[in-house]
């Protein structure tokens, strides 16, 4: 499925470095984005977007505890031991609907993509939303990379991205998903020195943290079947609306809003 583009910039443009390796097929990684300056300074000072033949990428040469790049990868092996058993995950669990195969679900918070995968690998439909332009086309490379994967491709088609507010989509379109997926963390804190990276890097980027209770608010306006969101394991219920019921993990839980709640807030 074709993805959907709205060309955005960010708020504070973030230089961009592209290898001279890199050929037109790696130069698609950056439709969406628009006036990025452009930079021959691969350690550029600050934060930095390079497209190199391996991937895009977003980094910080002058921070040493940075020292790595952020990229979407979903072939690593720690997740591909997730992907290979999707079974298994909480999130999995949490948006099944009894008596329907593969329900259609929106990922209003897409981010890096990894929990969208995760279902796509479950057979389910996942129409993605991700509003940070810098942050989408990170995502976007990431499938693009994954689709000319023959052992992931089947995976891929089955996810939508679209570069853009979701709020806007709940206000305009017809169609009417059956579950709605919200993750406004960041990755949960974890003595990785790979995670920690990731989420330093996230956090100098974008903030999606204070949007939370705004999307509750819109997604259960639609009164679908279910909404998800995603939670710290000790952290409040979002807008304090318990939710009809909870899956709890190790580190996150599954707040799980079913049809017509009582008591929602209105938009």
């Amino acid at each position: 499925m074709p993805d959907t583009f709205s060309p955005l910039t960010p708020d504070v443009p973030i230089p961009l470095y592209i290898d001279p390796r890199c050929s037109c097929q790696h130069l698609d990684a950056l439709n969406g984005l628009v006036n990025l300056p452009r930079t021959d300074d691969r350690f550029h000072q600050g934060l930095l977007l390079r497209l190199t033949p391996g991937g895009l990428e977003l980094c910080r040469p002058d921070d040493p505890e940075l020292a790595g790049g952020l990229r979407v990868d979903f072939e690593t092996p720690h997740f591909r031991r997730r992907w290979l058993s999707p079974g298994r995950e909480l999130l999995v669990r949490a948006v099944k609907i009894h008596h329907h195969a593969a329900p259609m679900i929106i990922d209003a918070t897409a981010g890096l993509g990894r929990d969208a995968f995760l279902l796509a690998a479950a057979g389910y439909r996942v129409h993605l939303f991700e509003r940070h332009p810098i942050i989408a086309a990170l995502l976007r490379d990431g499938l693009q990379r994954a689709g000319r994967s023959p052992q992931v491709a089947a995976i891929t088609a089955r996810m939508h991205l679209t570069v853009g507010d979701v709020l806007d989509y709940f206000s305009t379109t017809g169609e009417q998903p059956e579950v709605i997926y919200l993750d406004p963390m960041f990755p949960q804190r974890s003595k990785s020195a790979k995670v920690k990276q990731e989420l330093r890097l996230l956090q100098l980027l974008h903030d999606r943290k204070k949007d939370a209770e705004h999307l509750l608010r819109a997604a259960l306006a639609l009164q679908v079947k279910k909404v998800v969101v995603k939670r710290p394991l000790k952290g409040p219920f979002l807008l304090t609306l318990p939710p009809t019921y909870s899956l709890k993990g190790k580190a996150v839980r599954f707040d799980i809003y079913v049809g017509k709640i009582q008591g929602a807030p209105p938009l």
